[in-house]
């Protein structure tokens, strides 16, 4: 019989580094998960639900039990207390539940999970990756990060390379275990096991590999592998085979490169969904999707400017509840923003906000019109990320059905109508110049000018299997040199502008935005923290800003980087005006708490200048800075003098955000 589960939810935890991470907590993401080790027979979640209450809904639609525990301002973790009591009165009582699933990043559980083992309990933590104190991962017997059980792979970008080494010592000691009790070669999925008990957070998913066996080829500098009845073994390099060995065969280095680089070659339909789940926009399917698109259409015209966007997706969202169809609000808002990013709502506030009234833009005047709209943000995602236009590919993907060419084709040229796409021989692109159409973008221009300066050394080939080997290699370099990352980075999007610029198979505009990004924010750090030139980093920041928006492909893969990125633009501020702001604490600050000191710091010049680079940054990317306004606002009812910082923020948003 399959293992019982018991989990408990630490939500205070999770939801506000949520918030901080600028991260959406989907909770049916990570009961889905949790499904897949055995059945959840007890969940329940510990908050103050007056502070959290948008993520009542769907905790009740997962049947997870809401237990109250009331914020106070001073004193240990609540949650503790009461989740220890109740995690024992399960223990004692229900001996059939063997394993206990503690959802935070609290060391305070420590002493409960170490416990429950005692009892032989199975423990398996889940917590983020920037938060998790190490003392609880080492307390469990296995950790997973939030991130990986959420679905979101993690980009090497994200990672230091002391992480990889570290993966890299333990996969070494592993194998030095069992060669000293005579198992070598080992068999694969065991000798897993064994790094598990040796550190309970390897997990190859943390490195972006969705197999344990891609991870080992791509470590074949310290192991050997071998095949034995279609399973894989491991061994040591310097292992010499015996008689005792049987059927076992080497697995040469060339054999396993040419392998995994055929599972990994990616097909034009992998692509395409890799893309959309990126963008998280495939949450339901096609009736659902269509059925809620409607659903929007219809209260929009029978009451026009009468909601605003969260209190339509409300509405429908008790509709939903009240008539039993499990429609999460996550997935009502991206279903609304498929056809938000289309521009199918015509509002007097901009940028959108929660507050702006709703009603349909000019020119849709049936259903099939805004159904249609909402659905060309597919096919304007595949031009945006400069992927081949395949009609019928696209076709399967958004309408089940592959022979629906014609649909996708009136997609393509509903956007090129109104100006948004253009026809580049056989394929579409961007309107604007060239094949790189943010070439003329003013926040881009000094990452245009670095790109179009830079000199590729000799005998580099130009393309862009060259180009990502040195954006892997810049990013092992961040960590410890920003310089050398920088210039690496700077080559890898020369390589990749002018692969882009020839057409060169698989050079995309979505990974030359990914390299500009990463430079911009190597090249950033090296001008601030290295040369101390925090006016010269200004419009390096100010570039990142530009390329990660929220909803964008680059969104979840800088993901690590917007917080930091953010918290130094801001705190630069006050080291350019040679303030002392050690107080402010960057390893532990988020940027809502940079911004308050900012903002409200004694001295009049720094205030005045938070203000300007403020406004600066609210022309390039006011998203952001509405969601650092709601993060502040989070906090308002324990420190109320902060209200009035969200509320400055979004008055410059108002004022400086383009229409």
């Amino acid at each position: 019989m399959t293992d019982q589960l018991a989990v408990f939810i630490d939500f205070e935890n999770i939801a506000l580094w949520a918030e901080r991470e600028f991260f959406d907590f989907e909770v049916t993401k990570l009961i889905e998960y949790l499904q897949t080790r055995g059945p959840a027979v007890v969940k329940r979640a510990y908050g103050d639900w007056s502070r959290f209450y948008r993520y009542r809904d769907e905790l009740m639609n997962n049947s997870i039990d809401l237990i109250q525990i009331y914020s106070v301002r001073v004193g240990k973790n609540r949650a503790y207390i009461r989740m220890a009591i109740d995690a024992f009165e399960i223990a004692m009582t229900r001996p059939q539940i063997n394993t206990f699933v503690i959802v935070s990043g609290d060391s305070d559980f420590g002493p409960l999970v170490a416990k429950l083992r005692e009892y032989g309990r199975y423990t398996l933590g889940i917590g983020p990756r920037s938060v998790t104190h190490h003392l609880l991962v080492k307390s469990c017997d296995e950790f997973i990060y939030l991130e990986t059980a959420l679905g979101e792979m993690t980009e090497v970008v994200e990672q230091s390379g002391a992480e990889r080494e570290s993966a890299r010592s333990l996969l070494i000691r592993a194998i030095q275990a069992h060669g000293q009790r005579g198992e070598l070669p080992v068999l694969a999925t065991r000798l897993k096991q064994t790094m598990l008990l040796m550190d309970p957070a390897f997990n190859e998913a943390n490195f972006g590999y969705s197999q344990f066996k891609g991870w080992l080829e791509d470590n074949r500098d310290l192991v050997n592998l071998y095949m034995k009845d279609l399973q894989l073994y491991v061994a040591p390099l310097d292992y010499v085979m015996t008689p005792g060995d049987g059927d076992l065969i080497l697995l040469e280095p060339a054999e396993a490169e040419n392998e995994e680089q055929e599972s990994t070659r990616h097909t034009i339909d992998v692509q395409y969904k890799n893309l959309f789940a990126r963008l998280k926009m495939t949450t339901f399917d096609l009736t659902t999707r269509r059925d809620i698109l409607r659903d929007i259409y219809r209260e929009l015209c029978e009451n026009p400017n009468q909601y605003n966007a969260q209190d339509l997706l409300d509405m429908l969202q008790e509709r939903y509840d009240a008539q039993g169809l499990p429609r999460t609000m996550a997935g009502l808002r991206e279903t609304f923003q498929l056809a938000l990013h289309q521009n199918a709502f015509d509002t007097s506030v901009r940028p959108l906000t929660s507050e702006s009234p709703l009603c349909l833009a000019p020119g849709i005047e049936s259903e099939a019109d805004f159904v249609r709209r909402a659905e060309s943000s597919f096919v304007y995602a595949v031009v945006r990320t400069g992927l081949e236009v395949d009609l019928q590919e696209l076709a399967y993907l958004i309408l089940n059905d592959q022979n629906q060419t014609d649909y996708i084709q009136s997609l393509l040229d509903d956007l090129k109508q109104r100006g948004l796409i253009q026809r580049k021989g056989k394929n579409y692109v961007l309107t604007g110049q060239g094949e790189i159409p943010f070439h003329n973008e003013p926040a881009l221009q000094v990452l245009v000018r670095d790109i179009e300066n830079a000199v590729i050394p000799e005998n580099t080939p130009i393309n862009p299997d060259m180009a990502r080997m040195l954006a892997k290699k810049a990013m092992v370099q961040r960590s410890q040199d920003f310089a050398a990352s920088a210039n690496t980075y700077l080559i890898a999007c020369r390589l990749q502008w002018e692969s882009v610029q020839k057409g060169e198979p698989g050079a995309t505009i979505e990974d030359l935005r990914w390299y500009m990004a990463s430079y911009a924010s190597a090249i950033a750090g090296k001008l601030s923290q290295v040369n101390r030139d925090y006016n010269g980093a200004r419009p390096y920041y100010l570039a990142f800003f530009a390329l990660v928006q929220e909803d964008d492909p680059l969104w979840s893969r800088m993901r690590g980087l917007i917080n930091p990125m953010l918290s130094y633009y801001w705190a630069n501020a006050g080291r350019e005006l040679e303030l002392n702001t050690s107080a402010w604490n960057l390893s532990m600050s988020s940027p809502a708490q940079i911004a308050i000191h900012a903002a409200t710091h004694p001295n009049p010049d720094l205030r005045r200048l938070w203000t300007k680079i403020t406004e600066e940054l609210a022309r390039v990317n006011p998203k952001l800075l509405l969601r650092i306004a709601n993060q502040i606002m989070l906090t308002r009812s324990e420190y109320p003098e902060q209200a009035r910082v969200a509320e400055q923020i979004e008055e410059i948003v108002a004022q400086m955000a383009p229409v």
